[in-house]
């Protein structure tokens, strides 16, 4: 089976290694270049290169794309982040399709940053799908699916961890099913479709209107590798990188103002929320002249 992936970062270098150990790789697209990528993050363009693929760095509209496809004629279309949209004219050309794998548990958090947002919104359950491309966002027929729970100590660092041997496991089942011509597919359930859009740096910022609950998980949504949940203290961020709750404080609103420090406790801070508090553990403040944090202190 002749396949041509695109793909990008250390999911798509992990991916890639699954395939190349079951098929013949005849070409791989990669992300335009990036400062980060092989510093940060493994490079699908240097991985396809040490392994003497031919590669080609381009967006999935870019003519050049239709013709290395053409030129290639794959059997199947392998991708893992690559986040450029593949064209019509492109899932046409293998005979086989194209297939996708979303870090998800679809029909549910379709579309940019799905990790981030299902820890956001809470939830208990986080997976990976691998479903074939259609014409629209993340909403082809699946073909397998795994999951993994996370607690609410863990948080989106934790989730990619989990998720990281995954790609590998799935990859590898799901292109044997192919080799075999052995392949499920089934329809998403429409009705529990969501979709997210991407996510900024300043997206980070903490609303501290919200719920304790809430802002707990934004904290973990949003934690390292990504940029960090922020908010401000005398004119500099102040990023919380973990927090947990504090149900014992729930004072009526009108004793209170959302994002005021109740208390500090040497390196905890205990900070008042839409209801009940949280005990934050570990945070940083960018570079900048501050005073202590004291009790009575207002972040916003």
């Amino acid at each position: 089976m002749k396949v041509v992936f695109f793909g990008n970062h250390t999911v798509g270098v992990v991916a890639l290694k699954a395939l190349i150990e079951e098929v013949d790789i005849i070409g791989v697209v990669a992300h335009p270049e990036d400062p980060e990528e092989g510093d940060r993050y493994e490079s699908v363009y240097d991985y396809a290169k040490k392994h003497q693929i031919p590669v080609i760095r381009a967006k999935g509209k870019d003519s050049q794309v239709n013709f290395f496809l053409k030129d290639n004629k794959p059997d199947l279309i392998w991708v893992t982040d690559y986040r450029f949209l593949l064209p019509h004219s492109i899932l046409q050309i293998p005979a086989e399709g194209a297939v996708n794998l979303h870090p998800s548990l679809l029909p549910k958090y379709r579309g940019r940053a799905p990790v981030n947002w299902a820890i956001i919104q809470g939830e208990k359950e986080i997976g990976l799908t691998a479903h074939f491309i259609s014409t629209g966002m993340d909403d082809g027929d699946i073909i397998e699916q795994r999951s993994f729970s996370l607690t609410k100590e863990e948080d989106v660092g934790d989730a990619l961890n989990k998720l990281m041997p995954l790609y590998y496991v799935i990859t590898k089942e799901v292109i044997r099913n192919f080799i075999d011509g052995n392949v499920s597919r089934y329809k998403q359930n429409e009705n529990l479709a969501t979709t997210y859009k991407a996510r900024k740096p300043d997206d980070g910022k903490i609303n501290w209107q919200q719920t304790a609950v809430q802002i707990r998980d934004f904290i973990r949504a949003v934690a390292t590798p990504y940029p960090g949940a922020f908010t401000y203290f005398q004119g500099s961020r102040l990023y919380i990188w973990k927090a947990e709750l504090d149900i014992d404080i729930n004072l009526p609103q009108e004793n209170h103002i959302a994002g005021t420090v109740l208390d500090v406790d040497g390196d905890i801070l205990i900070v008042a929320c839409g209801e009940y508090a949280l005990r934050v553990t570990q945070y940083t403040i960018e570079a900048g002249e501050c005073n202590p944090i004291n009790k009575g202190t207002l972040l916003n």
